[in-house]
C-alpha cells in the first residue's frame, strides 16, 4: 500500500541546504526579476553568495520573504 501522507521534510528535505538563483528565487516568491532586484535593493533580501554576477539565495531568507509578501496581500 502507497503512502498517501508525507511531511514537509519527506517533500523537501533535500532542497534545506539549497540555493536558488535569481531566477529561481523570482519564481519561488511568484514575483518577476526586477521586483526581486527592487527587495535586494532595498535590503528586504540579500544573497548568500555571489558567484561572479550570479546571485545565490537561502531558501530559508525566501520563505521568510515569501510569509512577509504574503501577508501584505491578505
Amino acid at each position: 500500500m502507497e503512502q498517501q501522507s508525507y511531511t514537509h521534510e519527506e517533500l523537501f528535505g533535500d532542497l534545506k541546504d539549497a540555493f536558488f538563483t535569481t531566477k529561481e528565487a523570482a519564481e519561488y516568491l511568484e514575483i518577476s526579476s526586477a521586483t526581486l532586484g527592487r527587495y535586494i535593493k532595498d535590503g528586504k533580501i540579500q544573497a548568500k553568495k555571489v558567484i561572479g554576477k550570479n546571485r545565490l539565495f537561502d531558501l530559508k531568507d525566501l520563505r521568510k520573504l515569501k510569509t512577509a509578501i504574503n501577508l501584505l496581500k491578505s
